[in-house]
């Protein structure tokens, strides 16, 4: 589709790239509280439940998926892709559901300097991983 129709490539890239800035600025810029990290009963309901929605609903994760999986299934014979696609999906719901699941268990160790720390590494990355799509962008001019 993006041979076909080159100008959505730039907005997907650009907006993309504004998207990605935002959220690791926003996570640069949250300085967590006490009251953030309350003891509050999880159900296995909830947890599942933000697995499923920080894997299938995160907007970065669905523009690169989009894209390697395209790439990683044009390899494949038409008889493997179903299989591979399976596969994609259960690893990637069982790597956020894990990560969860340790969040959601270790959370009386996550102390708000523990989670600011962290929320600074990863905004960090992320705006690394923004301004080189930005790049890219401005490449395509």
């Amino acid at each position: 589709m993006l041979n076909h129709l080159p100008w959505l490539k730039v907005v997907i890239l650009g907006t993309g790239t504004l998207l990605i800035l935002y959220m690791a600025y926003g996570m640069i810029r949250q300085v967590p509280d006490a009251l953030t990290l309350k003891d509050q009963p999880v159900s296995l309901g909830q947890t599942v439940s933000k697995a499923c929605i920080v894997t299938w609903m995160n907007p970065q994760a669905i523009l690169d998926g989009t894209m390697l999986l395209g790439a990683f299934r044009i390899t494949l014979p038409a008889t493997e892709a179903m299989t591979f696609l399976t596969g994609v999906l259960m690893a990637s719901g069982l790597w956020f559901l894990s990560l969860t699941g340790c969040v959601t268990a270790f959370r009386h160790a996550i102390t708000p300097g523990i989670l600011r720390a962290i929320n600074v590494l990863c905004g960090t990355v992320l705006m690394l991983y923004g301004l080189h799509l930005g790049y890219t962008f401005v490449q395509l001019f």
